[in-house]
């Protein structure tokens, strides 16, 4: 069985000490099983657009049987000075919708995570900043949309506690993504 596990900085794994992530966690907790391969497809600074691009080339090299998507927390930002997200509430909708129907041309077994918690009293130095009242915007969406397409949603926003569990206050520390990865693995098991 393949897993194949797409998204951005934190699905990669960006500000673990134990340079794991949730993902490599969770391919940790499930190699012991044979016939498993858990692969991450997390880039850092993706958005859905990016995602588009280059999920067809990358499900064809695997053939995943479970699909994870756990994207979204970049398109939810803001550039300093912008008043509307970096990829706006309707495109995020619409690259989603067209992300599942690429994934199902592969299975049917597809799991959505939610973006979790930042400090918004933190401006990143690449000058964008993240407000939680609009990632949790999106979450709802992401709620919705796997509910009526049958899909598995794992919400994951209250999760973290921004002071304790997170690096820079954008990616959790090996404390938050062990909190991740608890939350998370139920589900993909």
């Amino acid at each position: 069985m393949e897993i194949g596990i797409w998204g951005d900085s934190i699905t990669y794994g960006a500000g673990d000490s134990e340079a794991l992530g949730w993902v490599g966690r969770l391919r940790k907790s499930l190699e012991t099983e044979d016939g498993i391969g858990v692969y991450n497809f997390g880039i850092c600074g993706n958005t859905t657009d990016d995602l588009l691009k280059r999920f067809s080339v990358e499900t064809s090299a695997i053939k995943p049987n479970v699909i994870v998507f756990a994207i979204g927390i970049n398109d939810s930002k803001y550039l300093v000075g912008e008043t509307e997200s970096v990829i706006p509430l309707e495109k995020y909708k619409r690259n989603m919708r067209d992300l599942l129907k690429l994934a199902k041309n592969y299975t049917n077994k597809v799991i959505v995570v939610g973006a979790t918690k930042a400090d918004e009293t933190l401006t990143r130095k690449s000058g964008t900043r993240f407000v939680n009242s609009v990632i949790q915007t999106y979450n709802d969406f992401l709620k919705e949309f796997s509910e009526s397409e049958g899909l598995t949603y794992v919400d994951v926003f209250d999760v973290l506690d921004i002071h304790a569990d997170l690096d820079d206050g954008l990616h959790p520390n090996a404390q938050g993504y062990e909190k991740l990865f608890m939350a998370i693995k139920g589900f993909v098991k």
